[in-house]
């Protein structure tokens, strides 16, 4: 999946490019008896649609870097726990399989 778009090029004309989530990342935090705090970040990447190549121009001595303006890190709002709740449990789950867990029961 993907987002088609045209973007500002280095060269200050536009380009037919795709955008792309490259990964995603949950954070959840939880004290005993506190609140939880549960973040969401997601990166986007852009290519040129016809090549397919990355839209990113690298760092030389004689140029700076470049890159759309639309890629980059984003904050993603999430209202409740049910869409990462299941990673939870099955992060549980998972260590009450591994020997150093062994007997640990849920509380």
């Amino acid at each position: 999946m993907a987002l088609k778009k045209t973007f500002e090029n280095k060269d200050g004309g536009t380009s037919n490019g795709y955008y792309r989530v490259r990964e995603v990342n949950t954070q959840y935090e939880k004290d005993k008896d506190g609140p939880v705090d549960l973040q969401a970040m997601f990166f986007v990447e852009a290519y040129y649609y016809d090549t397919a190549e990355p839209a990113i121009w690298n760092a030389t001595k004689t140029n700076p870097a470049w890159r759309p303006k639309e890629c980059g890190a984003y904050n993603l709002i999430l209202p409740d726990m049910e869409p990462v709740q299941n990673l939870i449990i099955r992060a549980y789950n998972y260590l009450k399989t591994l020997p150093e867990f062994d007997g640990a029961e849920d509380c």
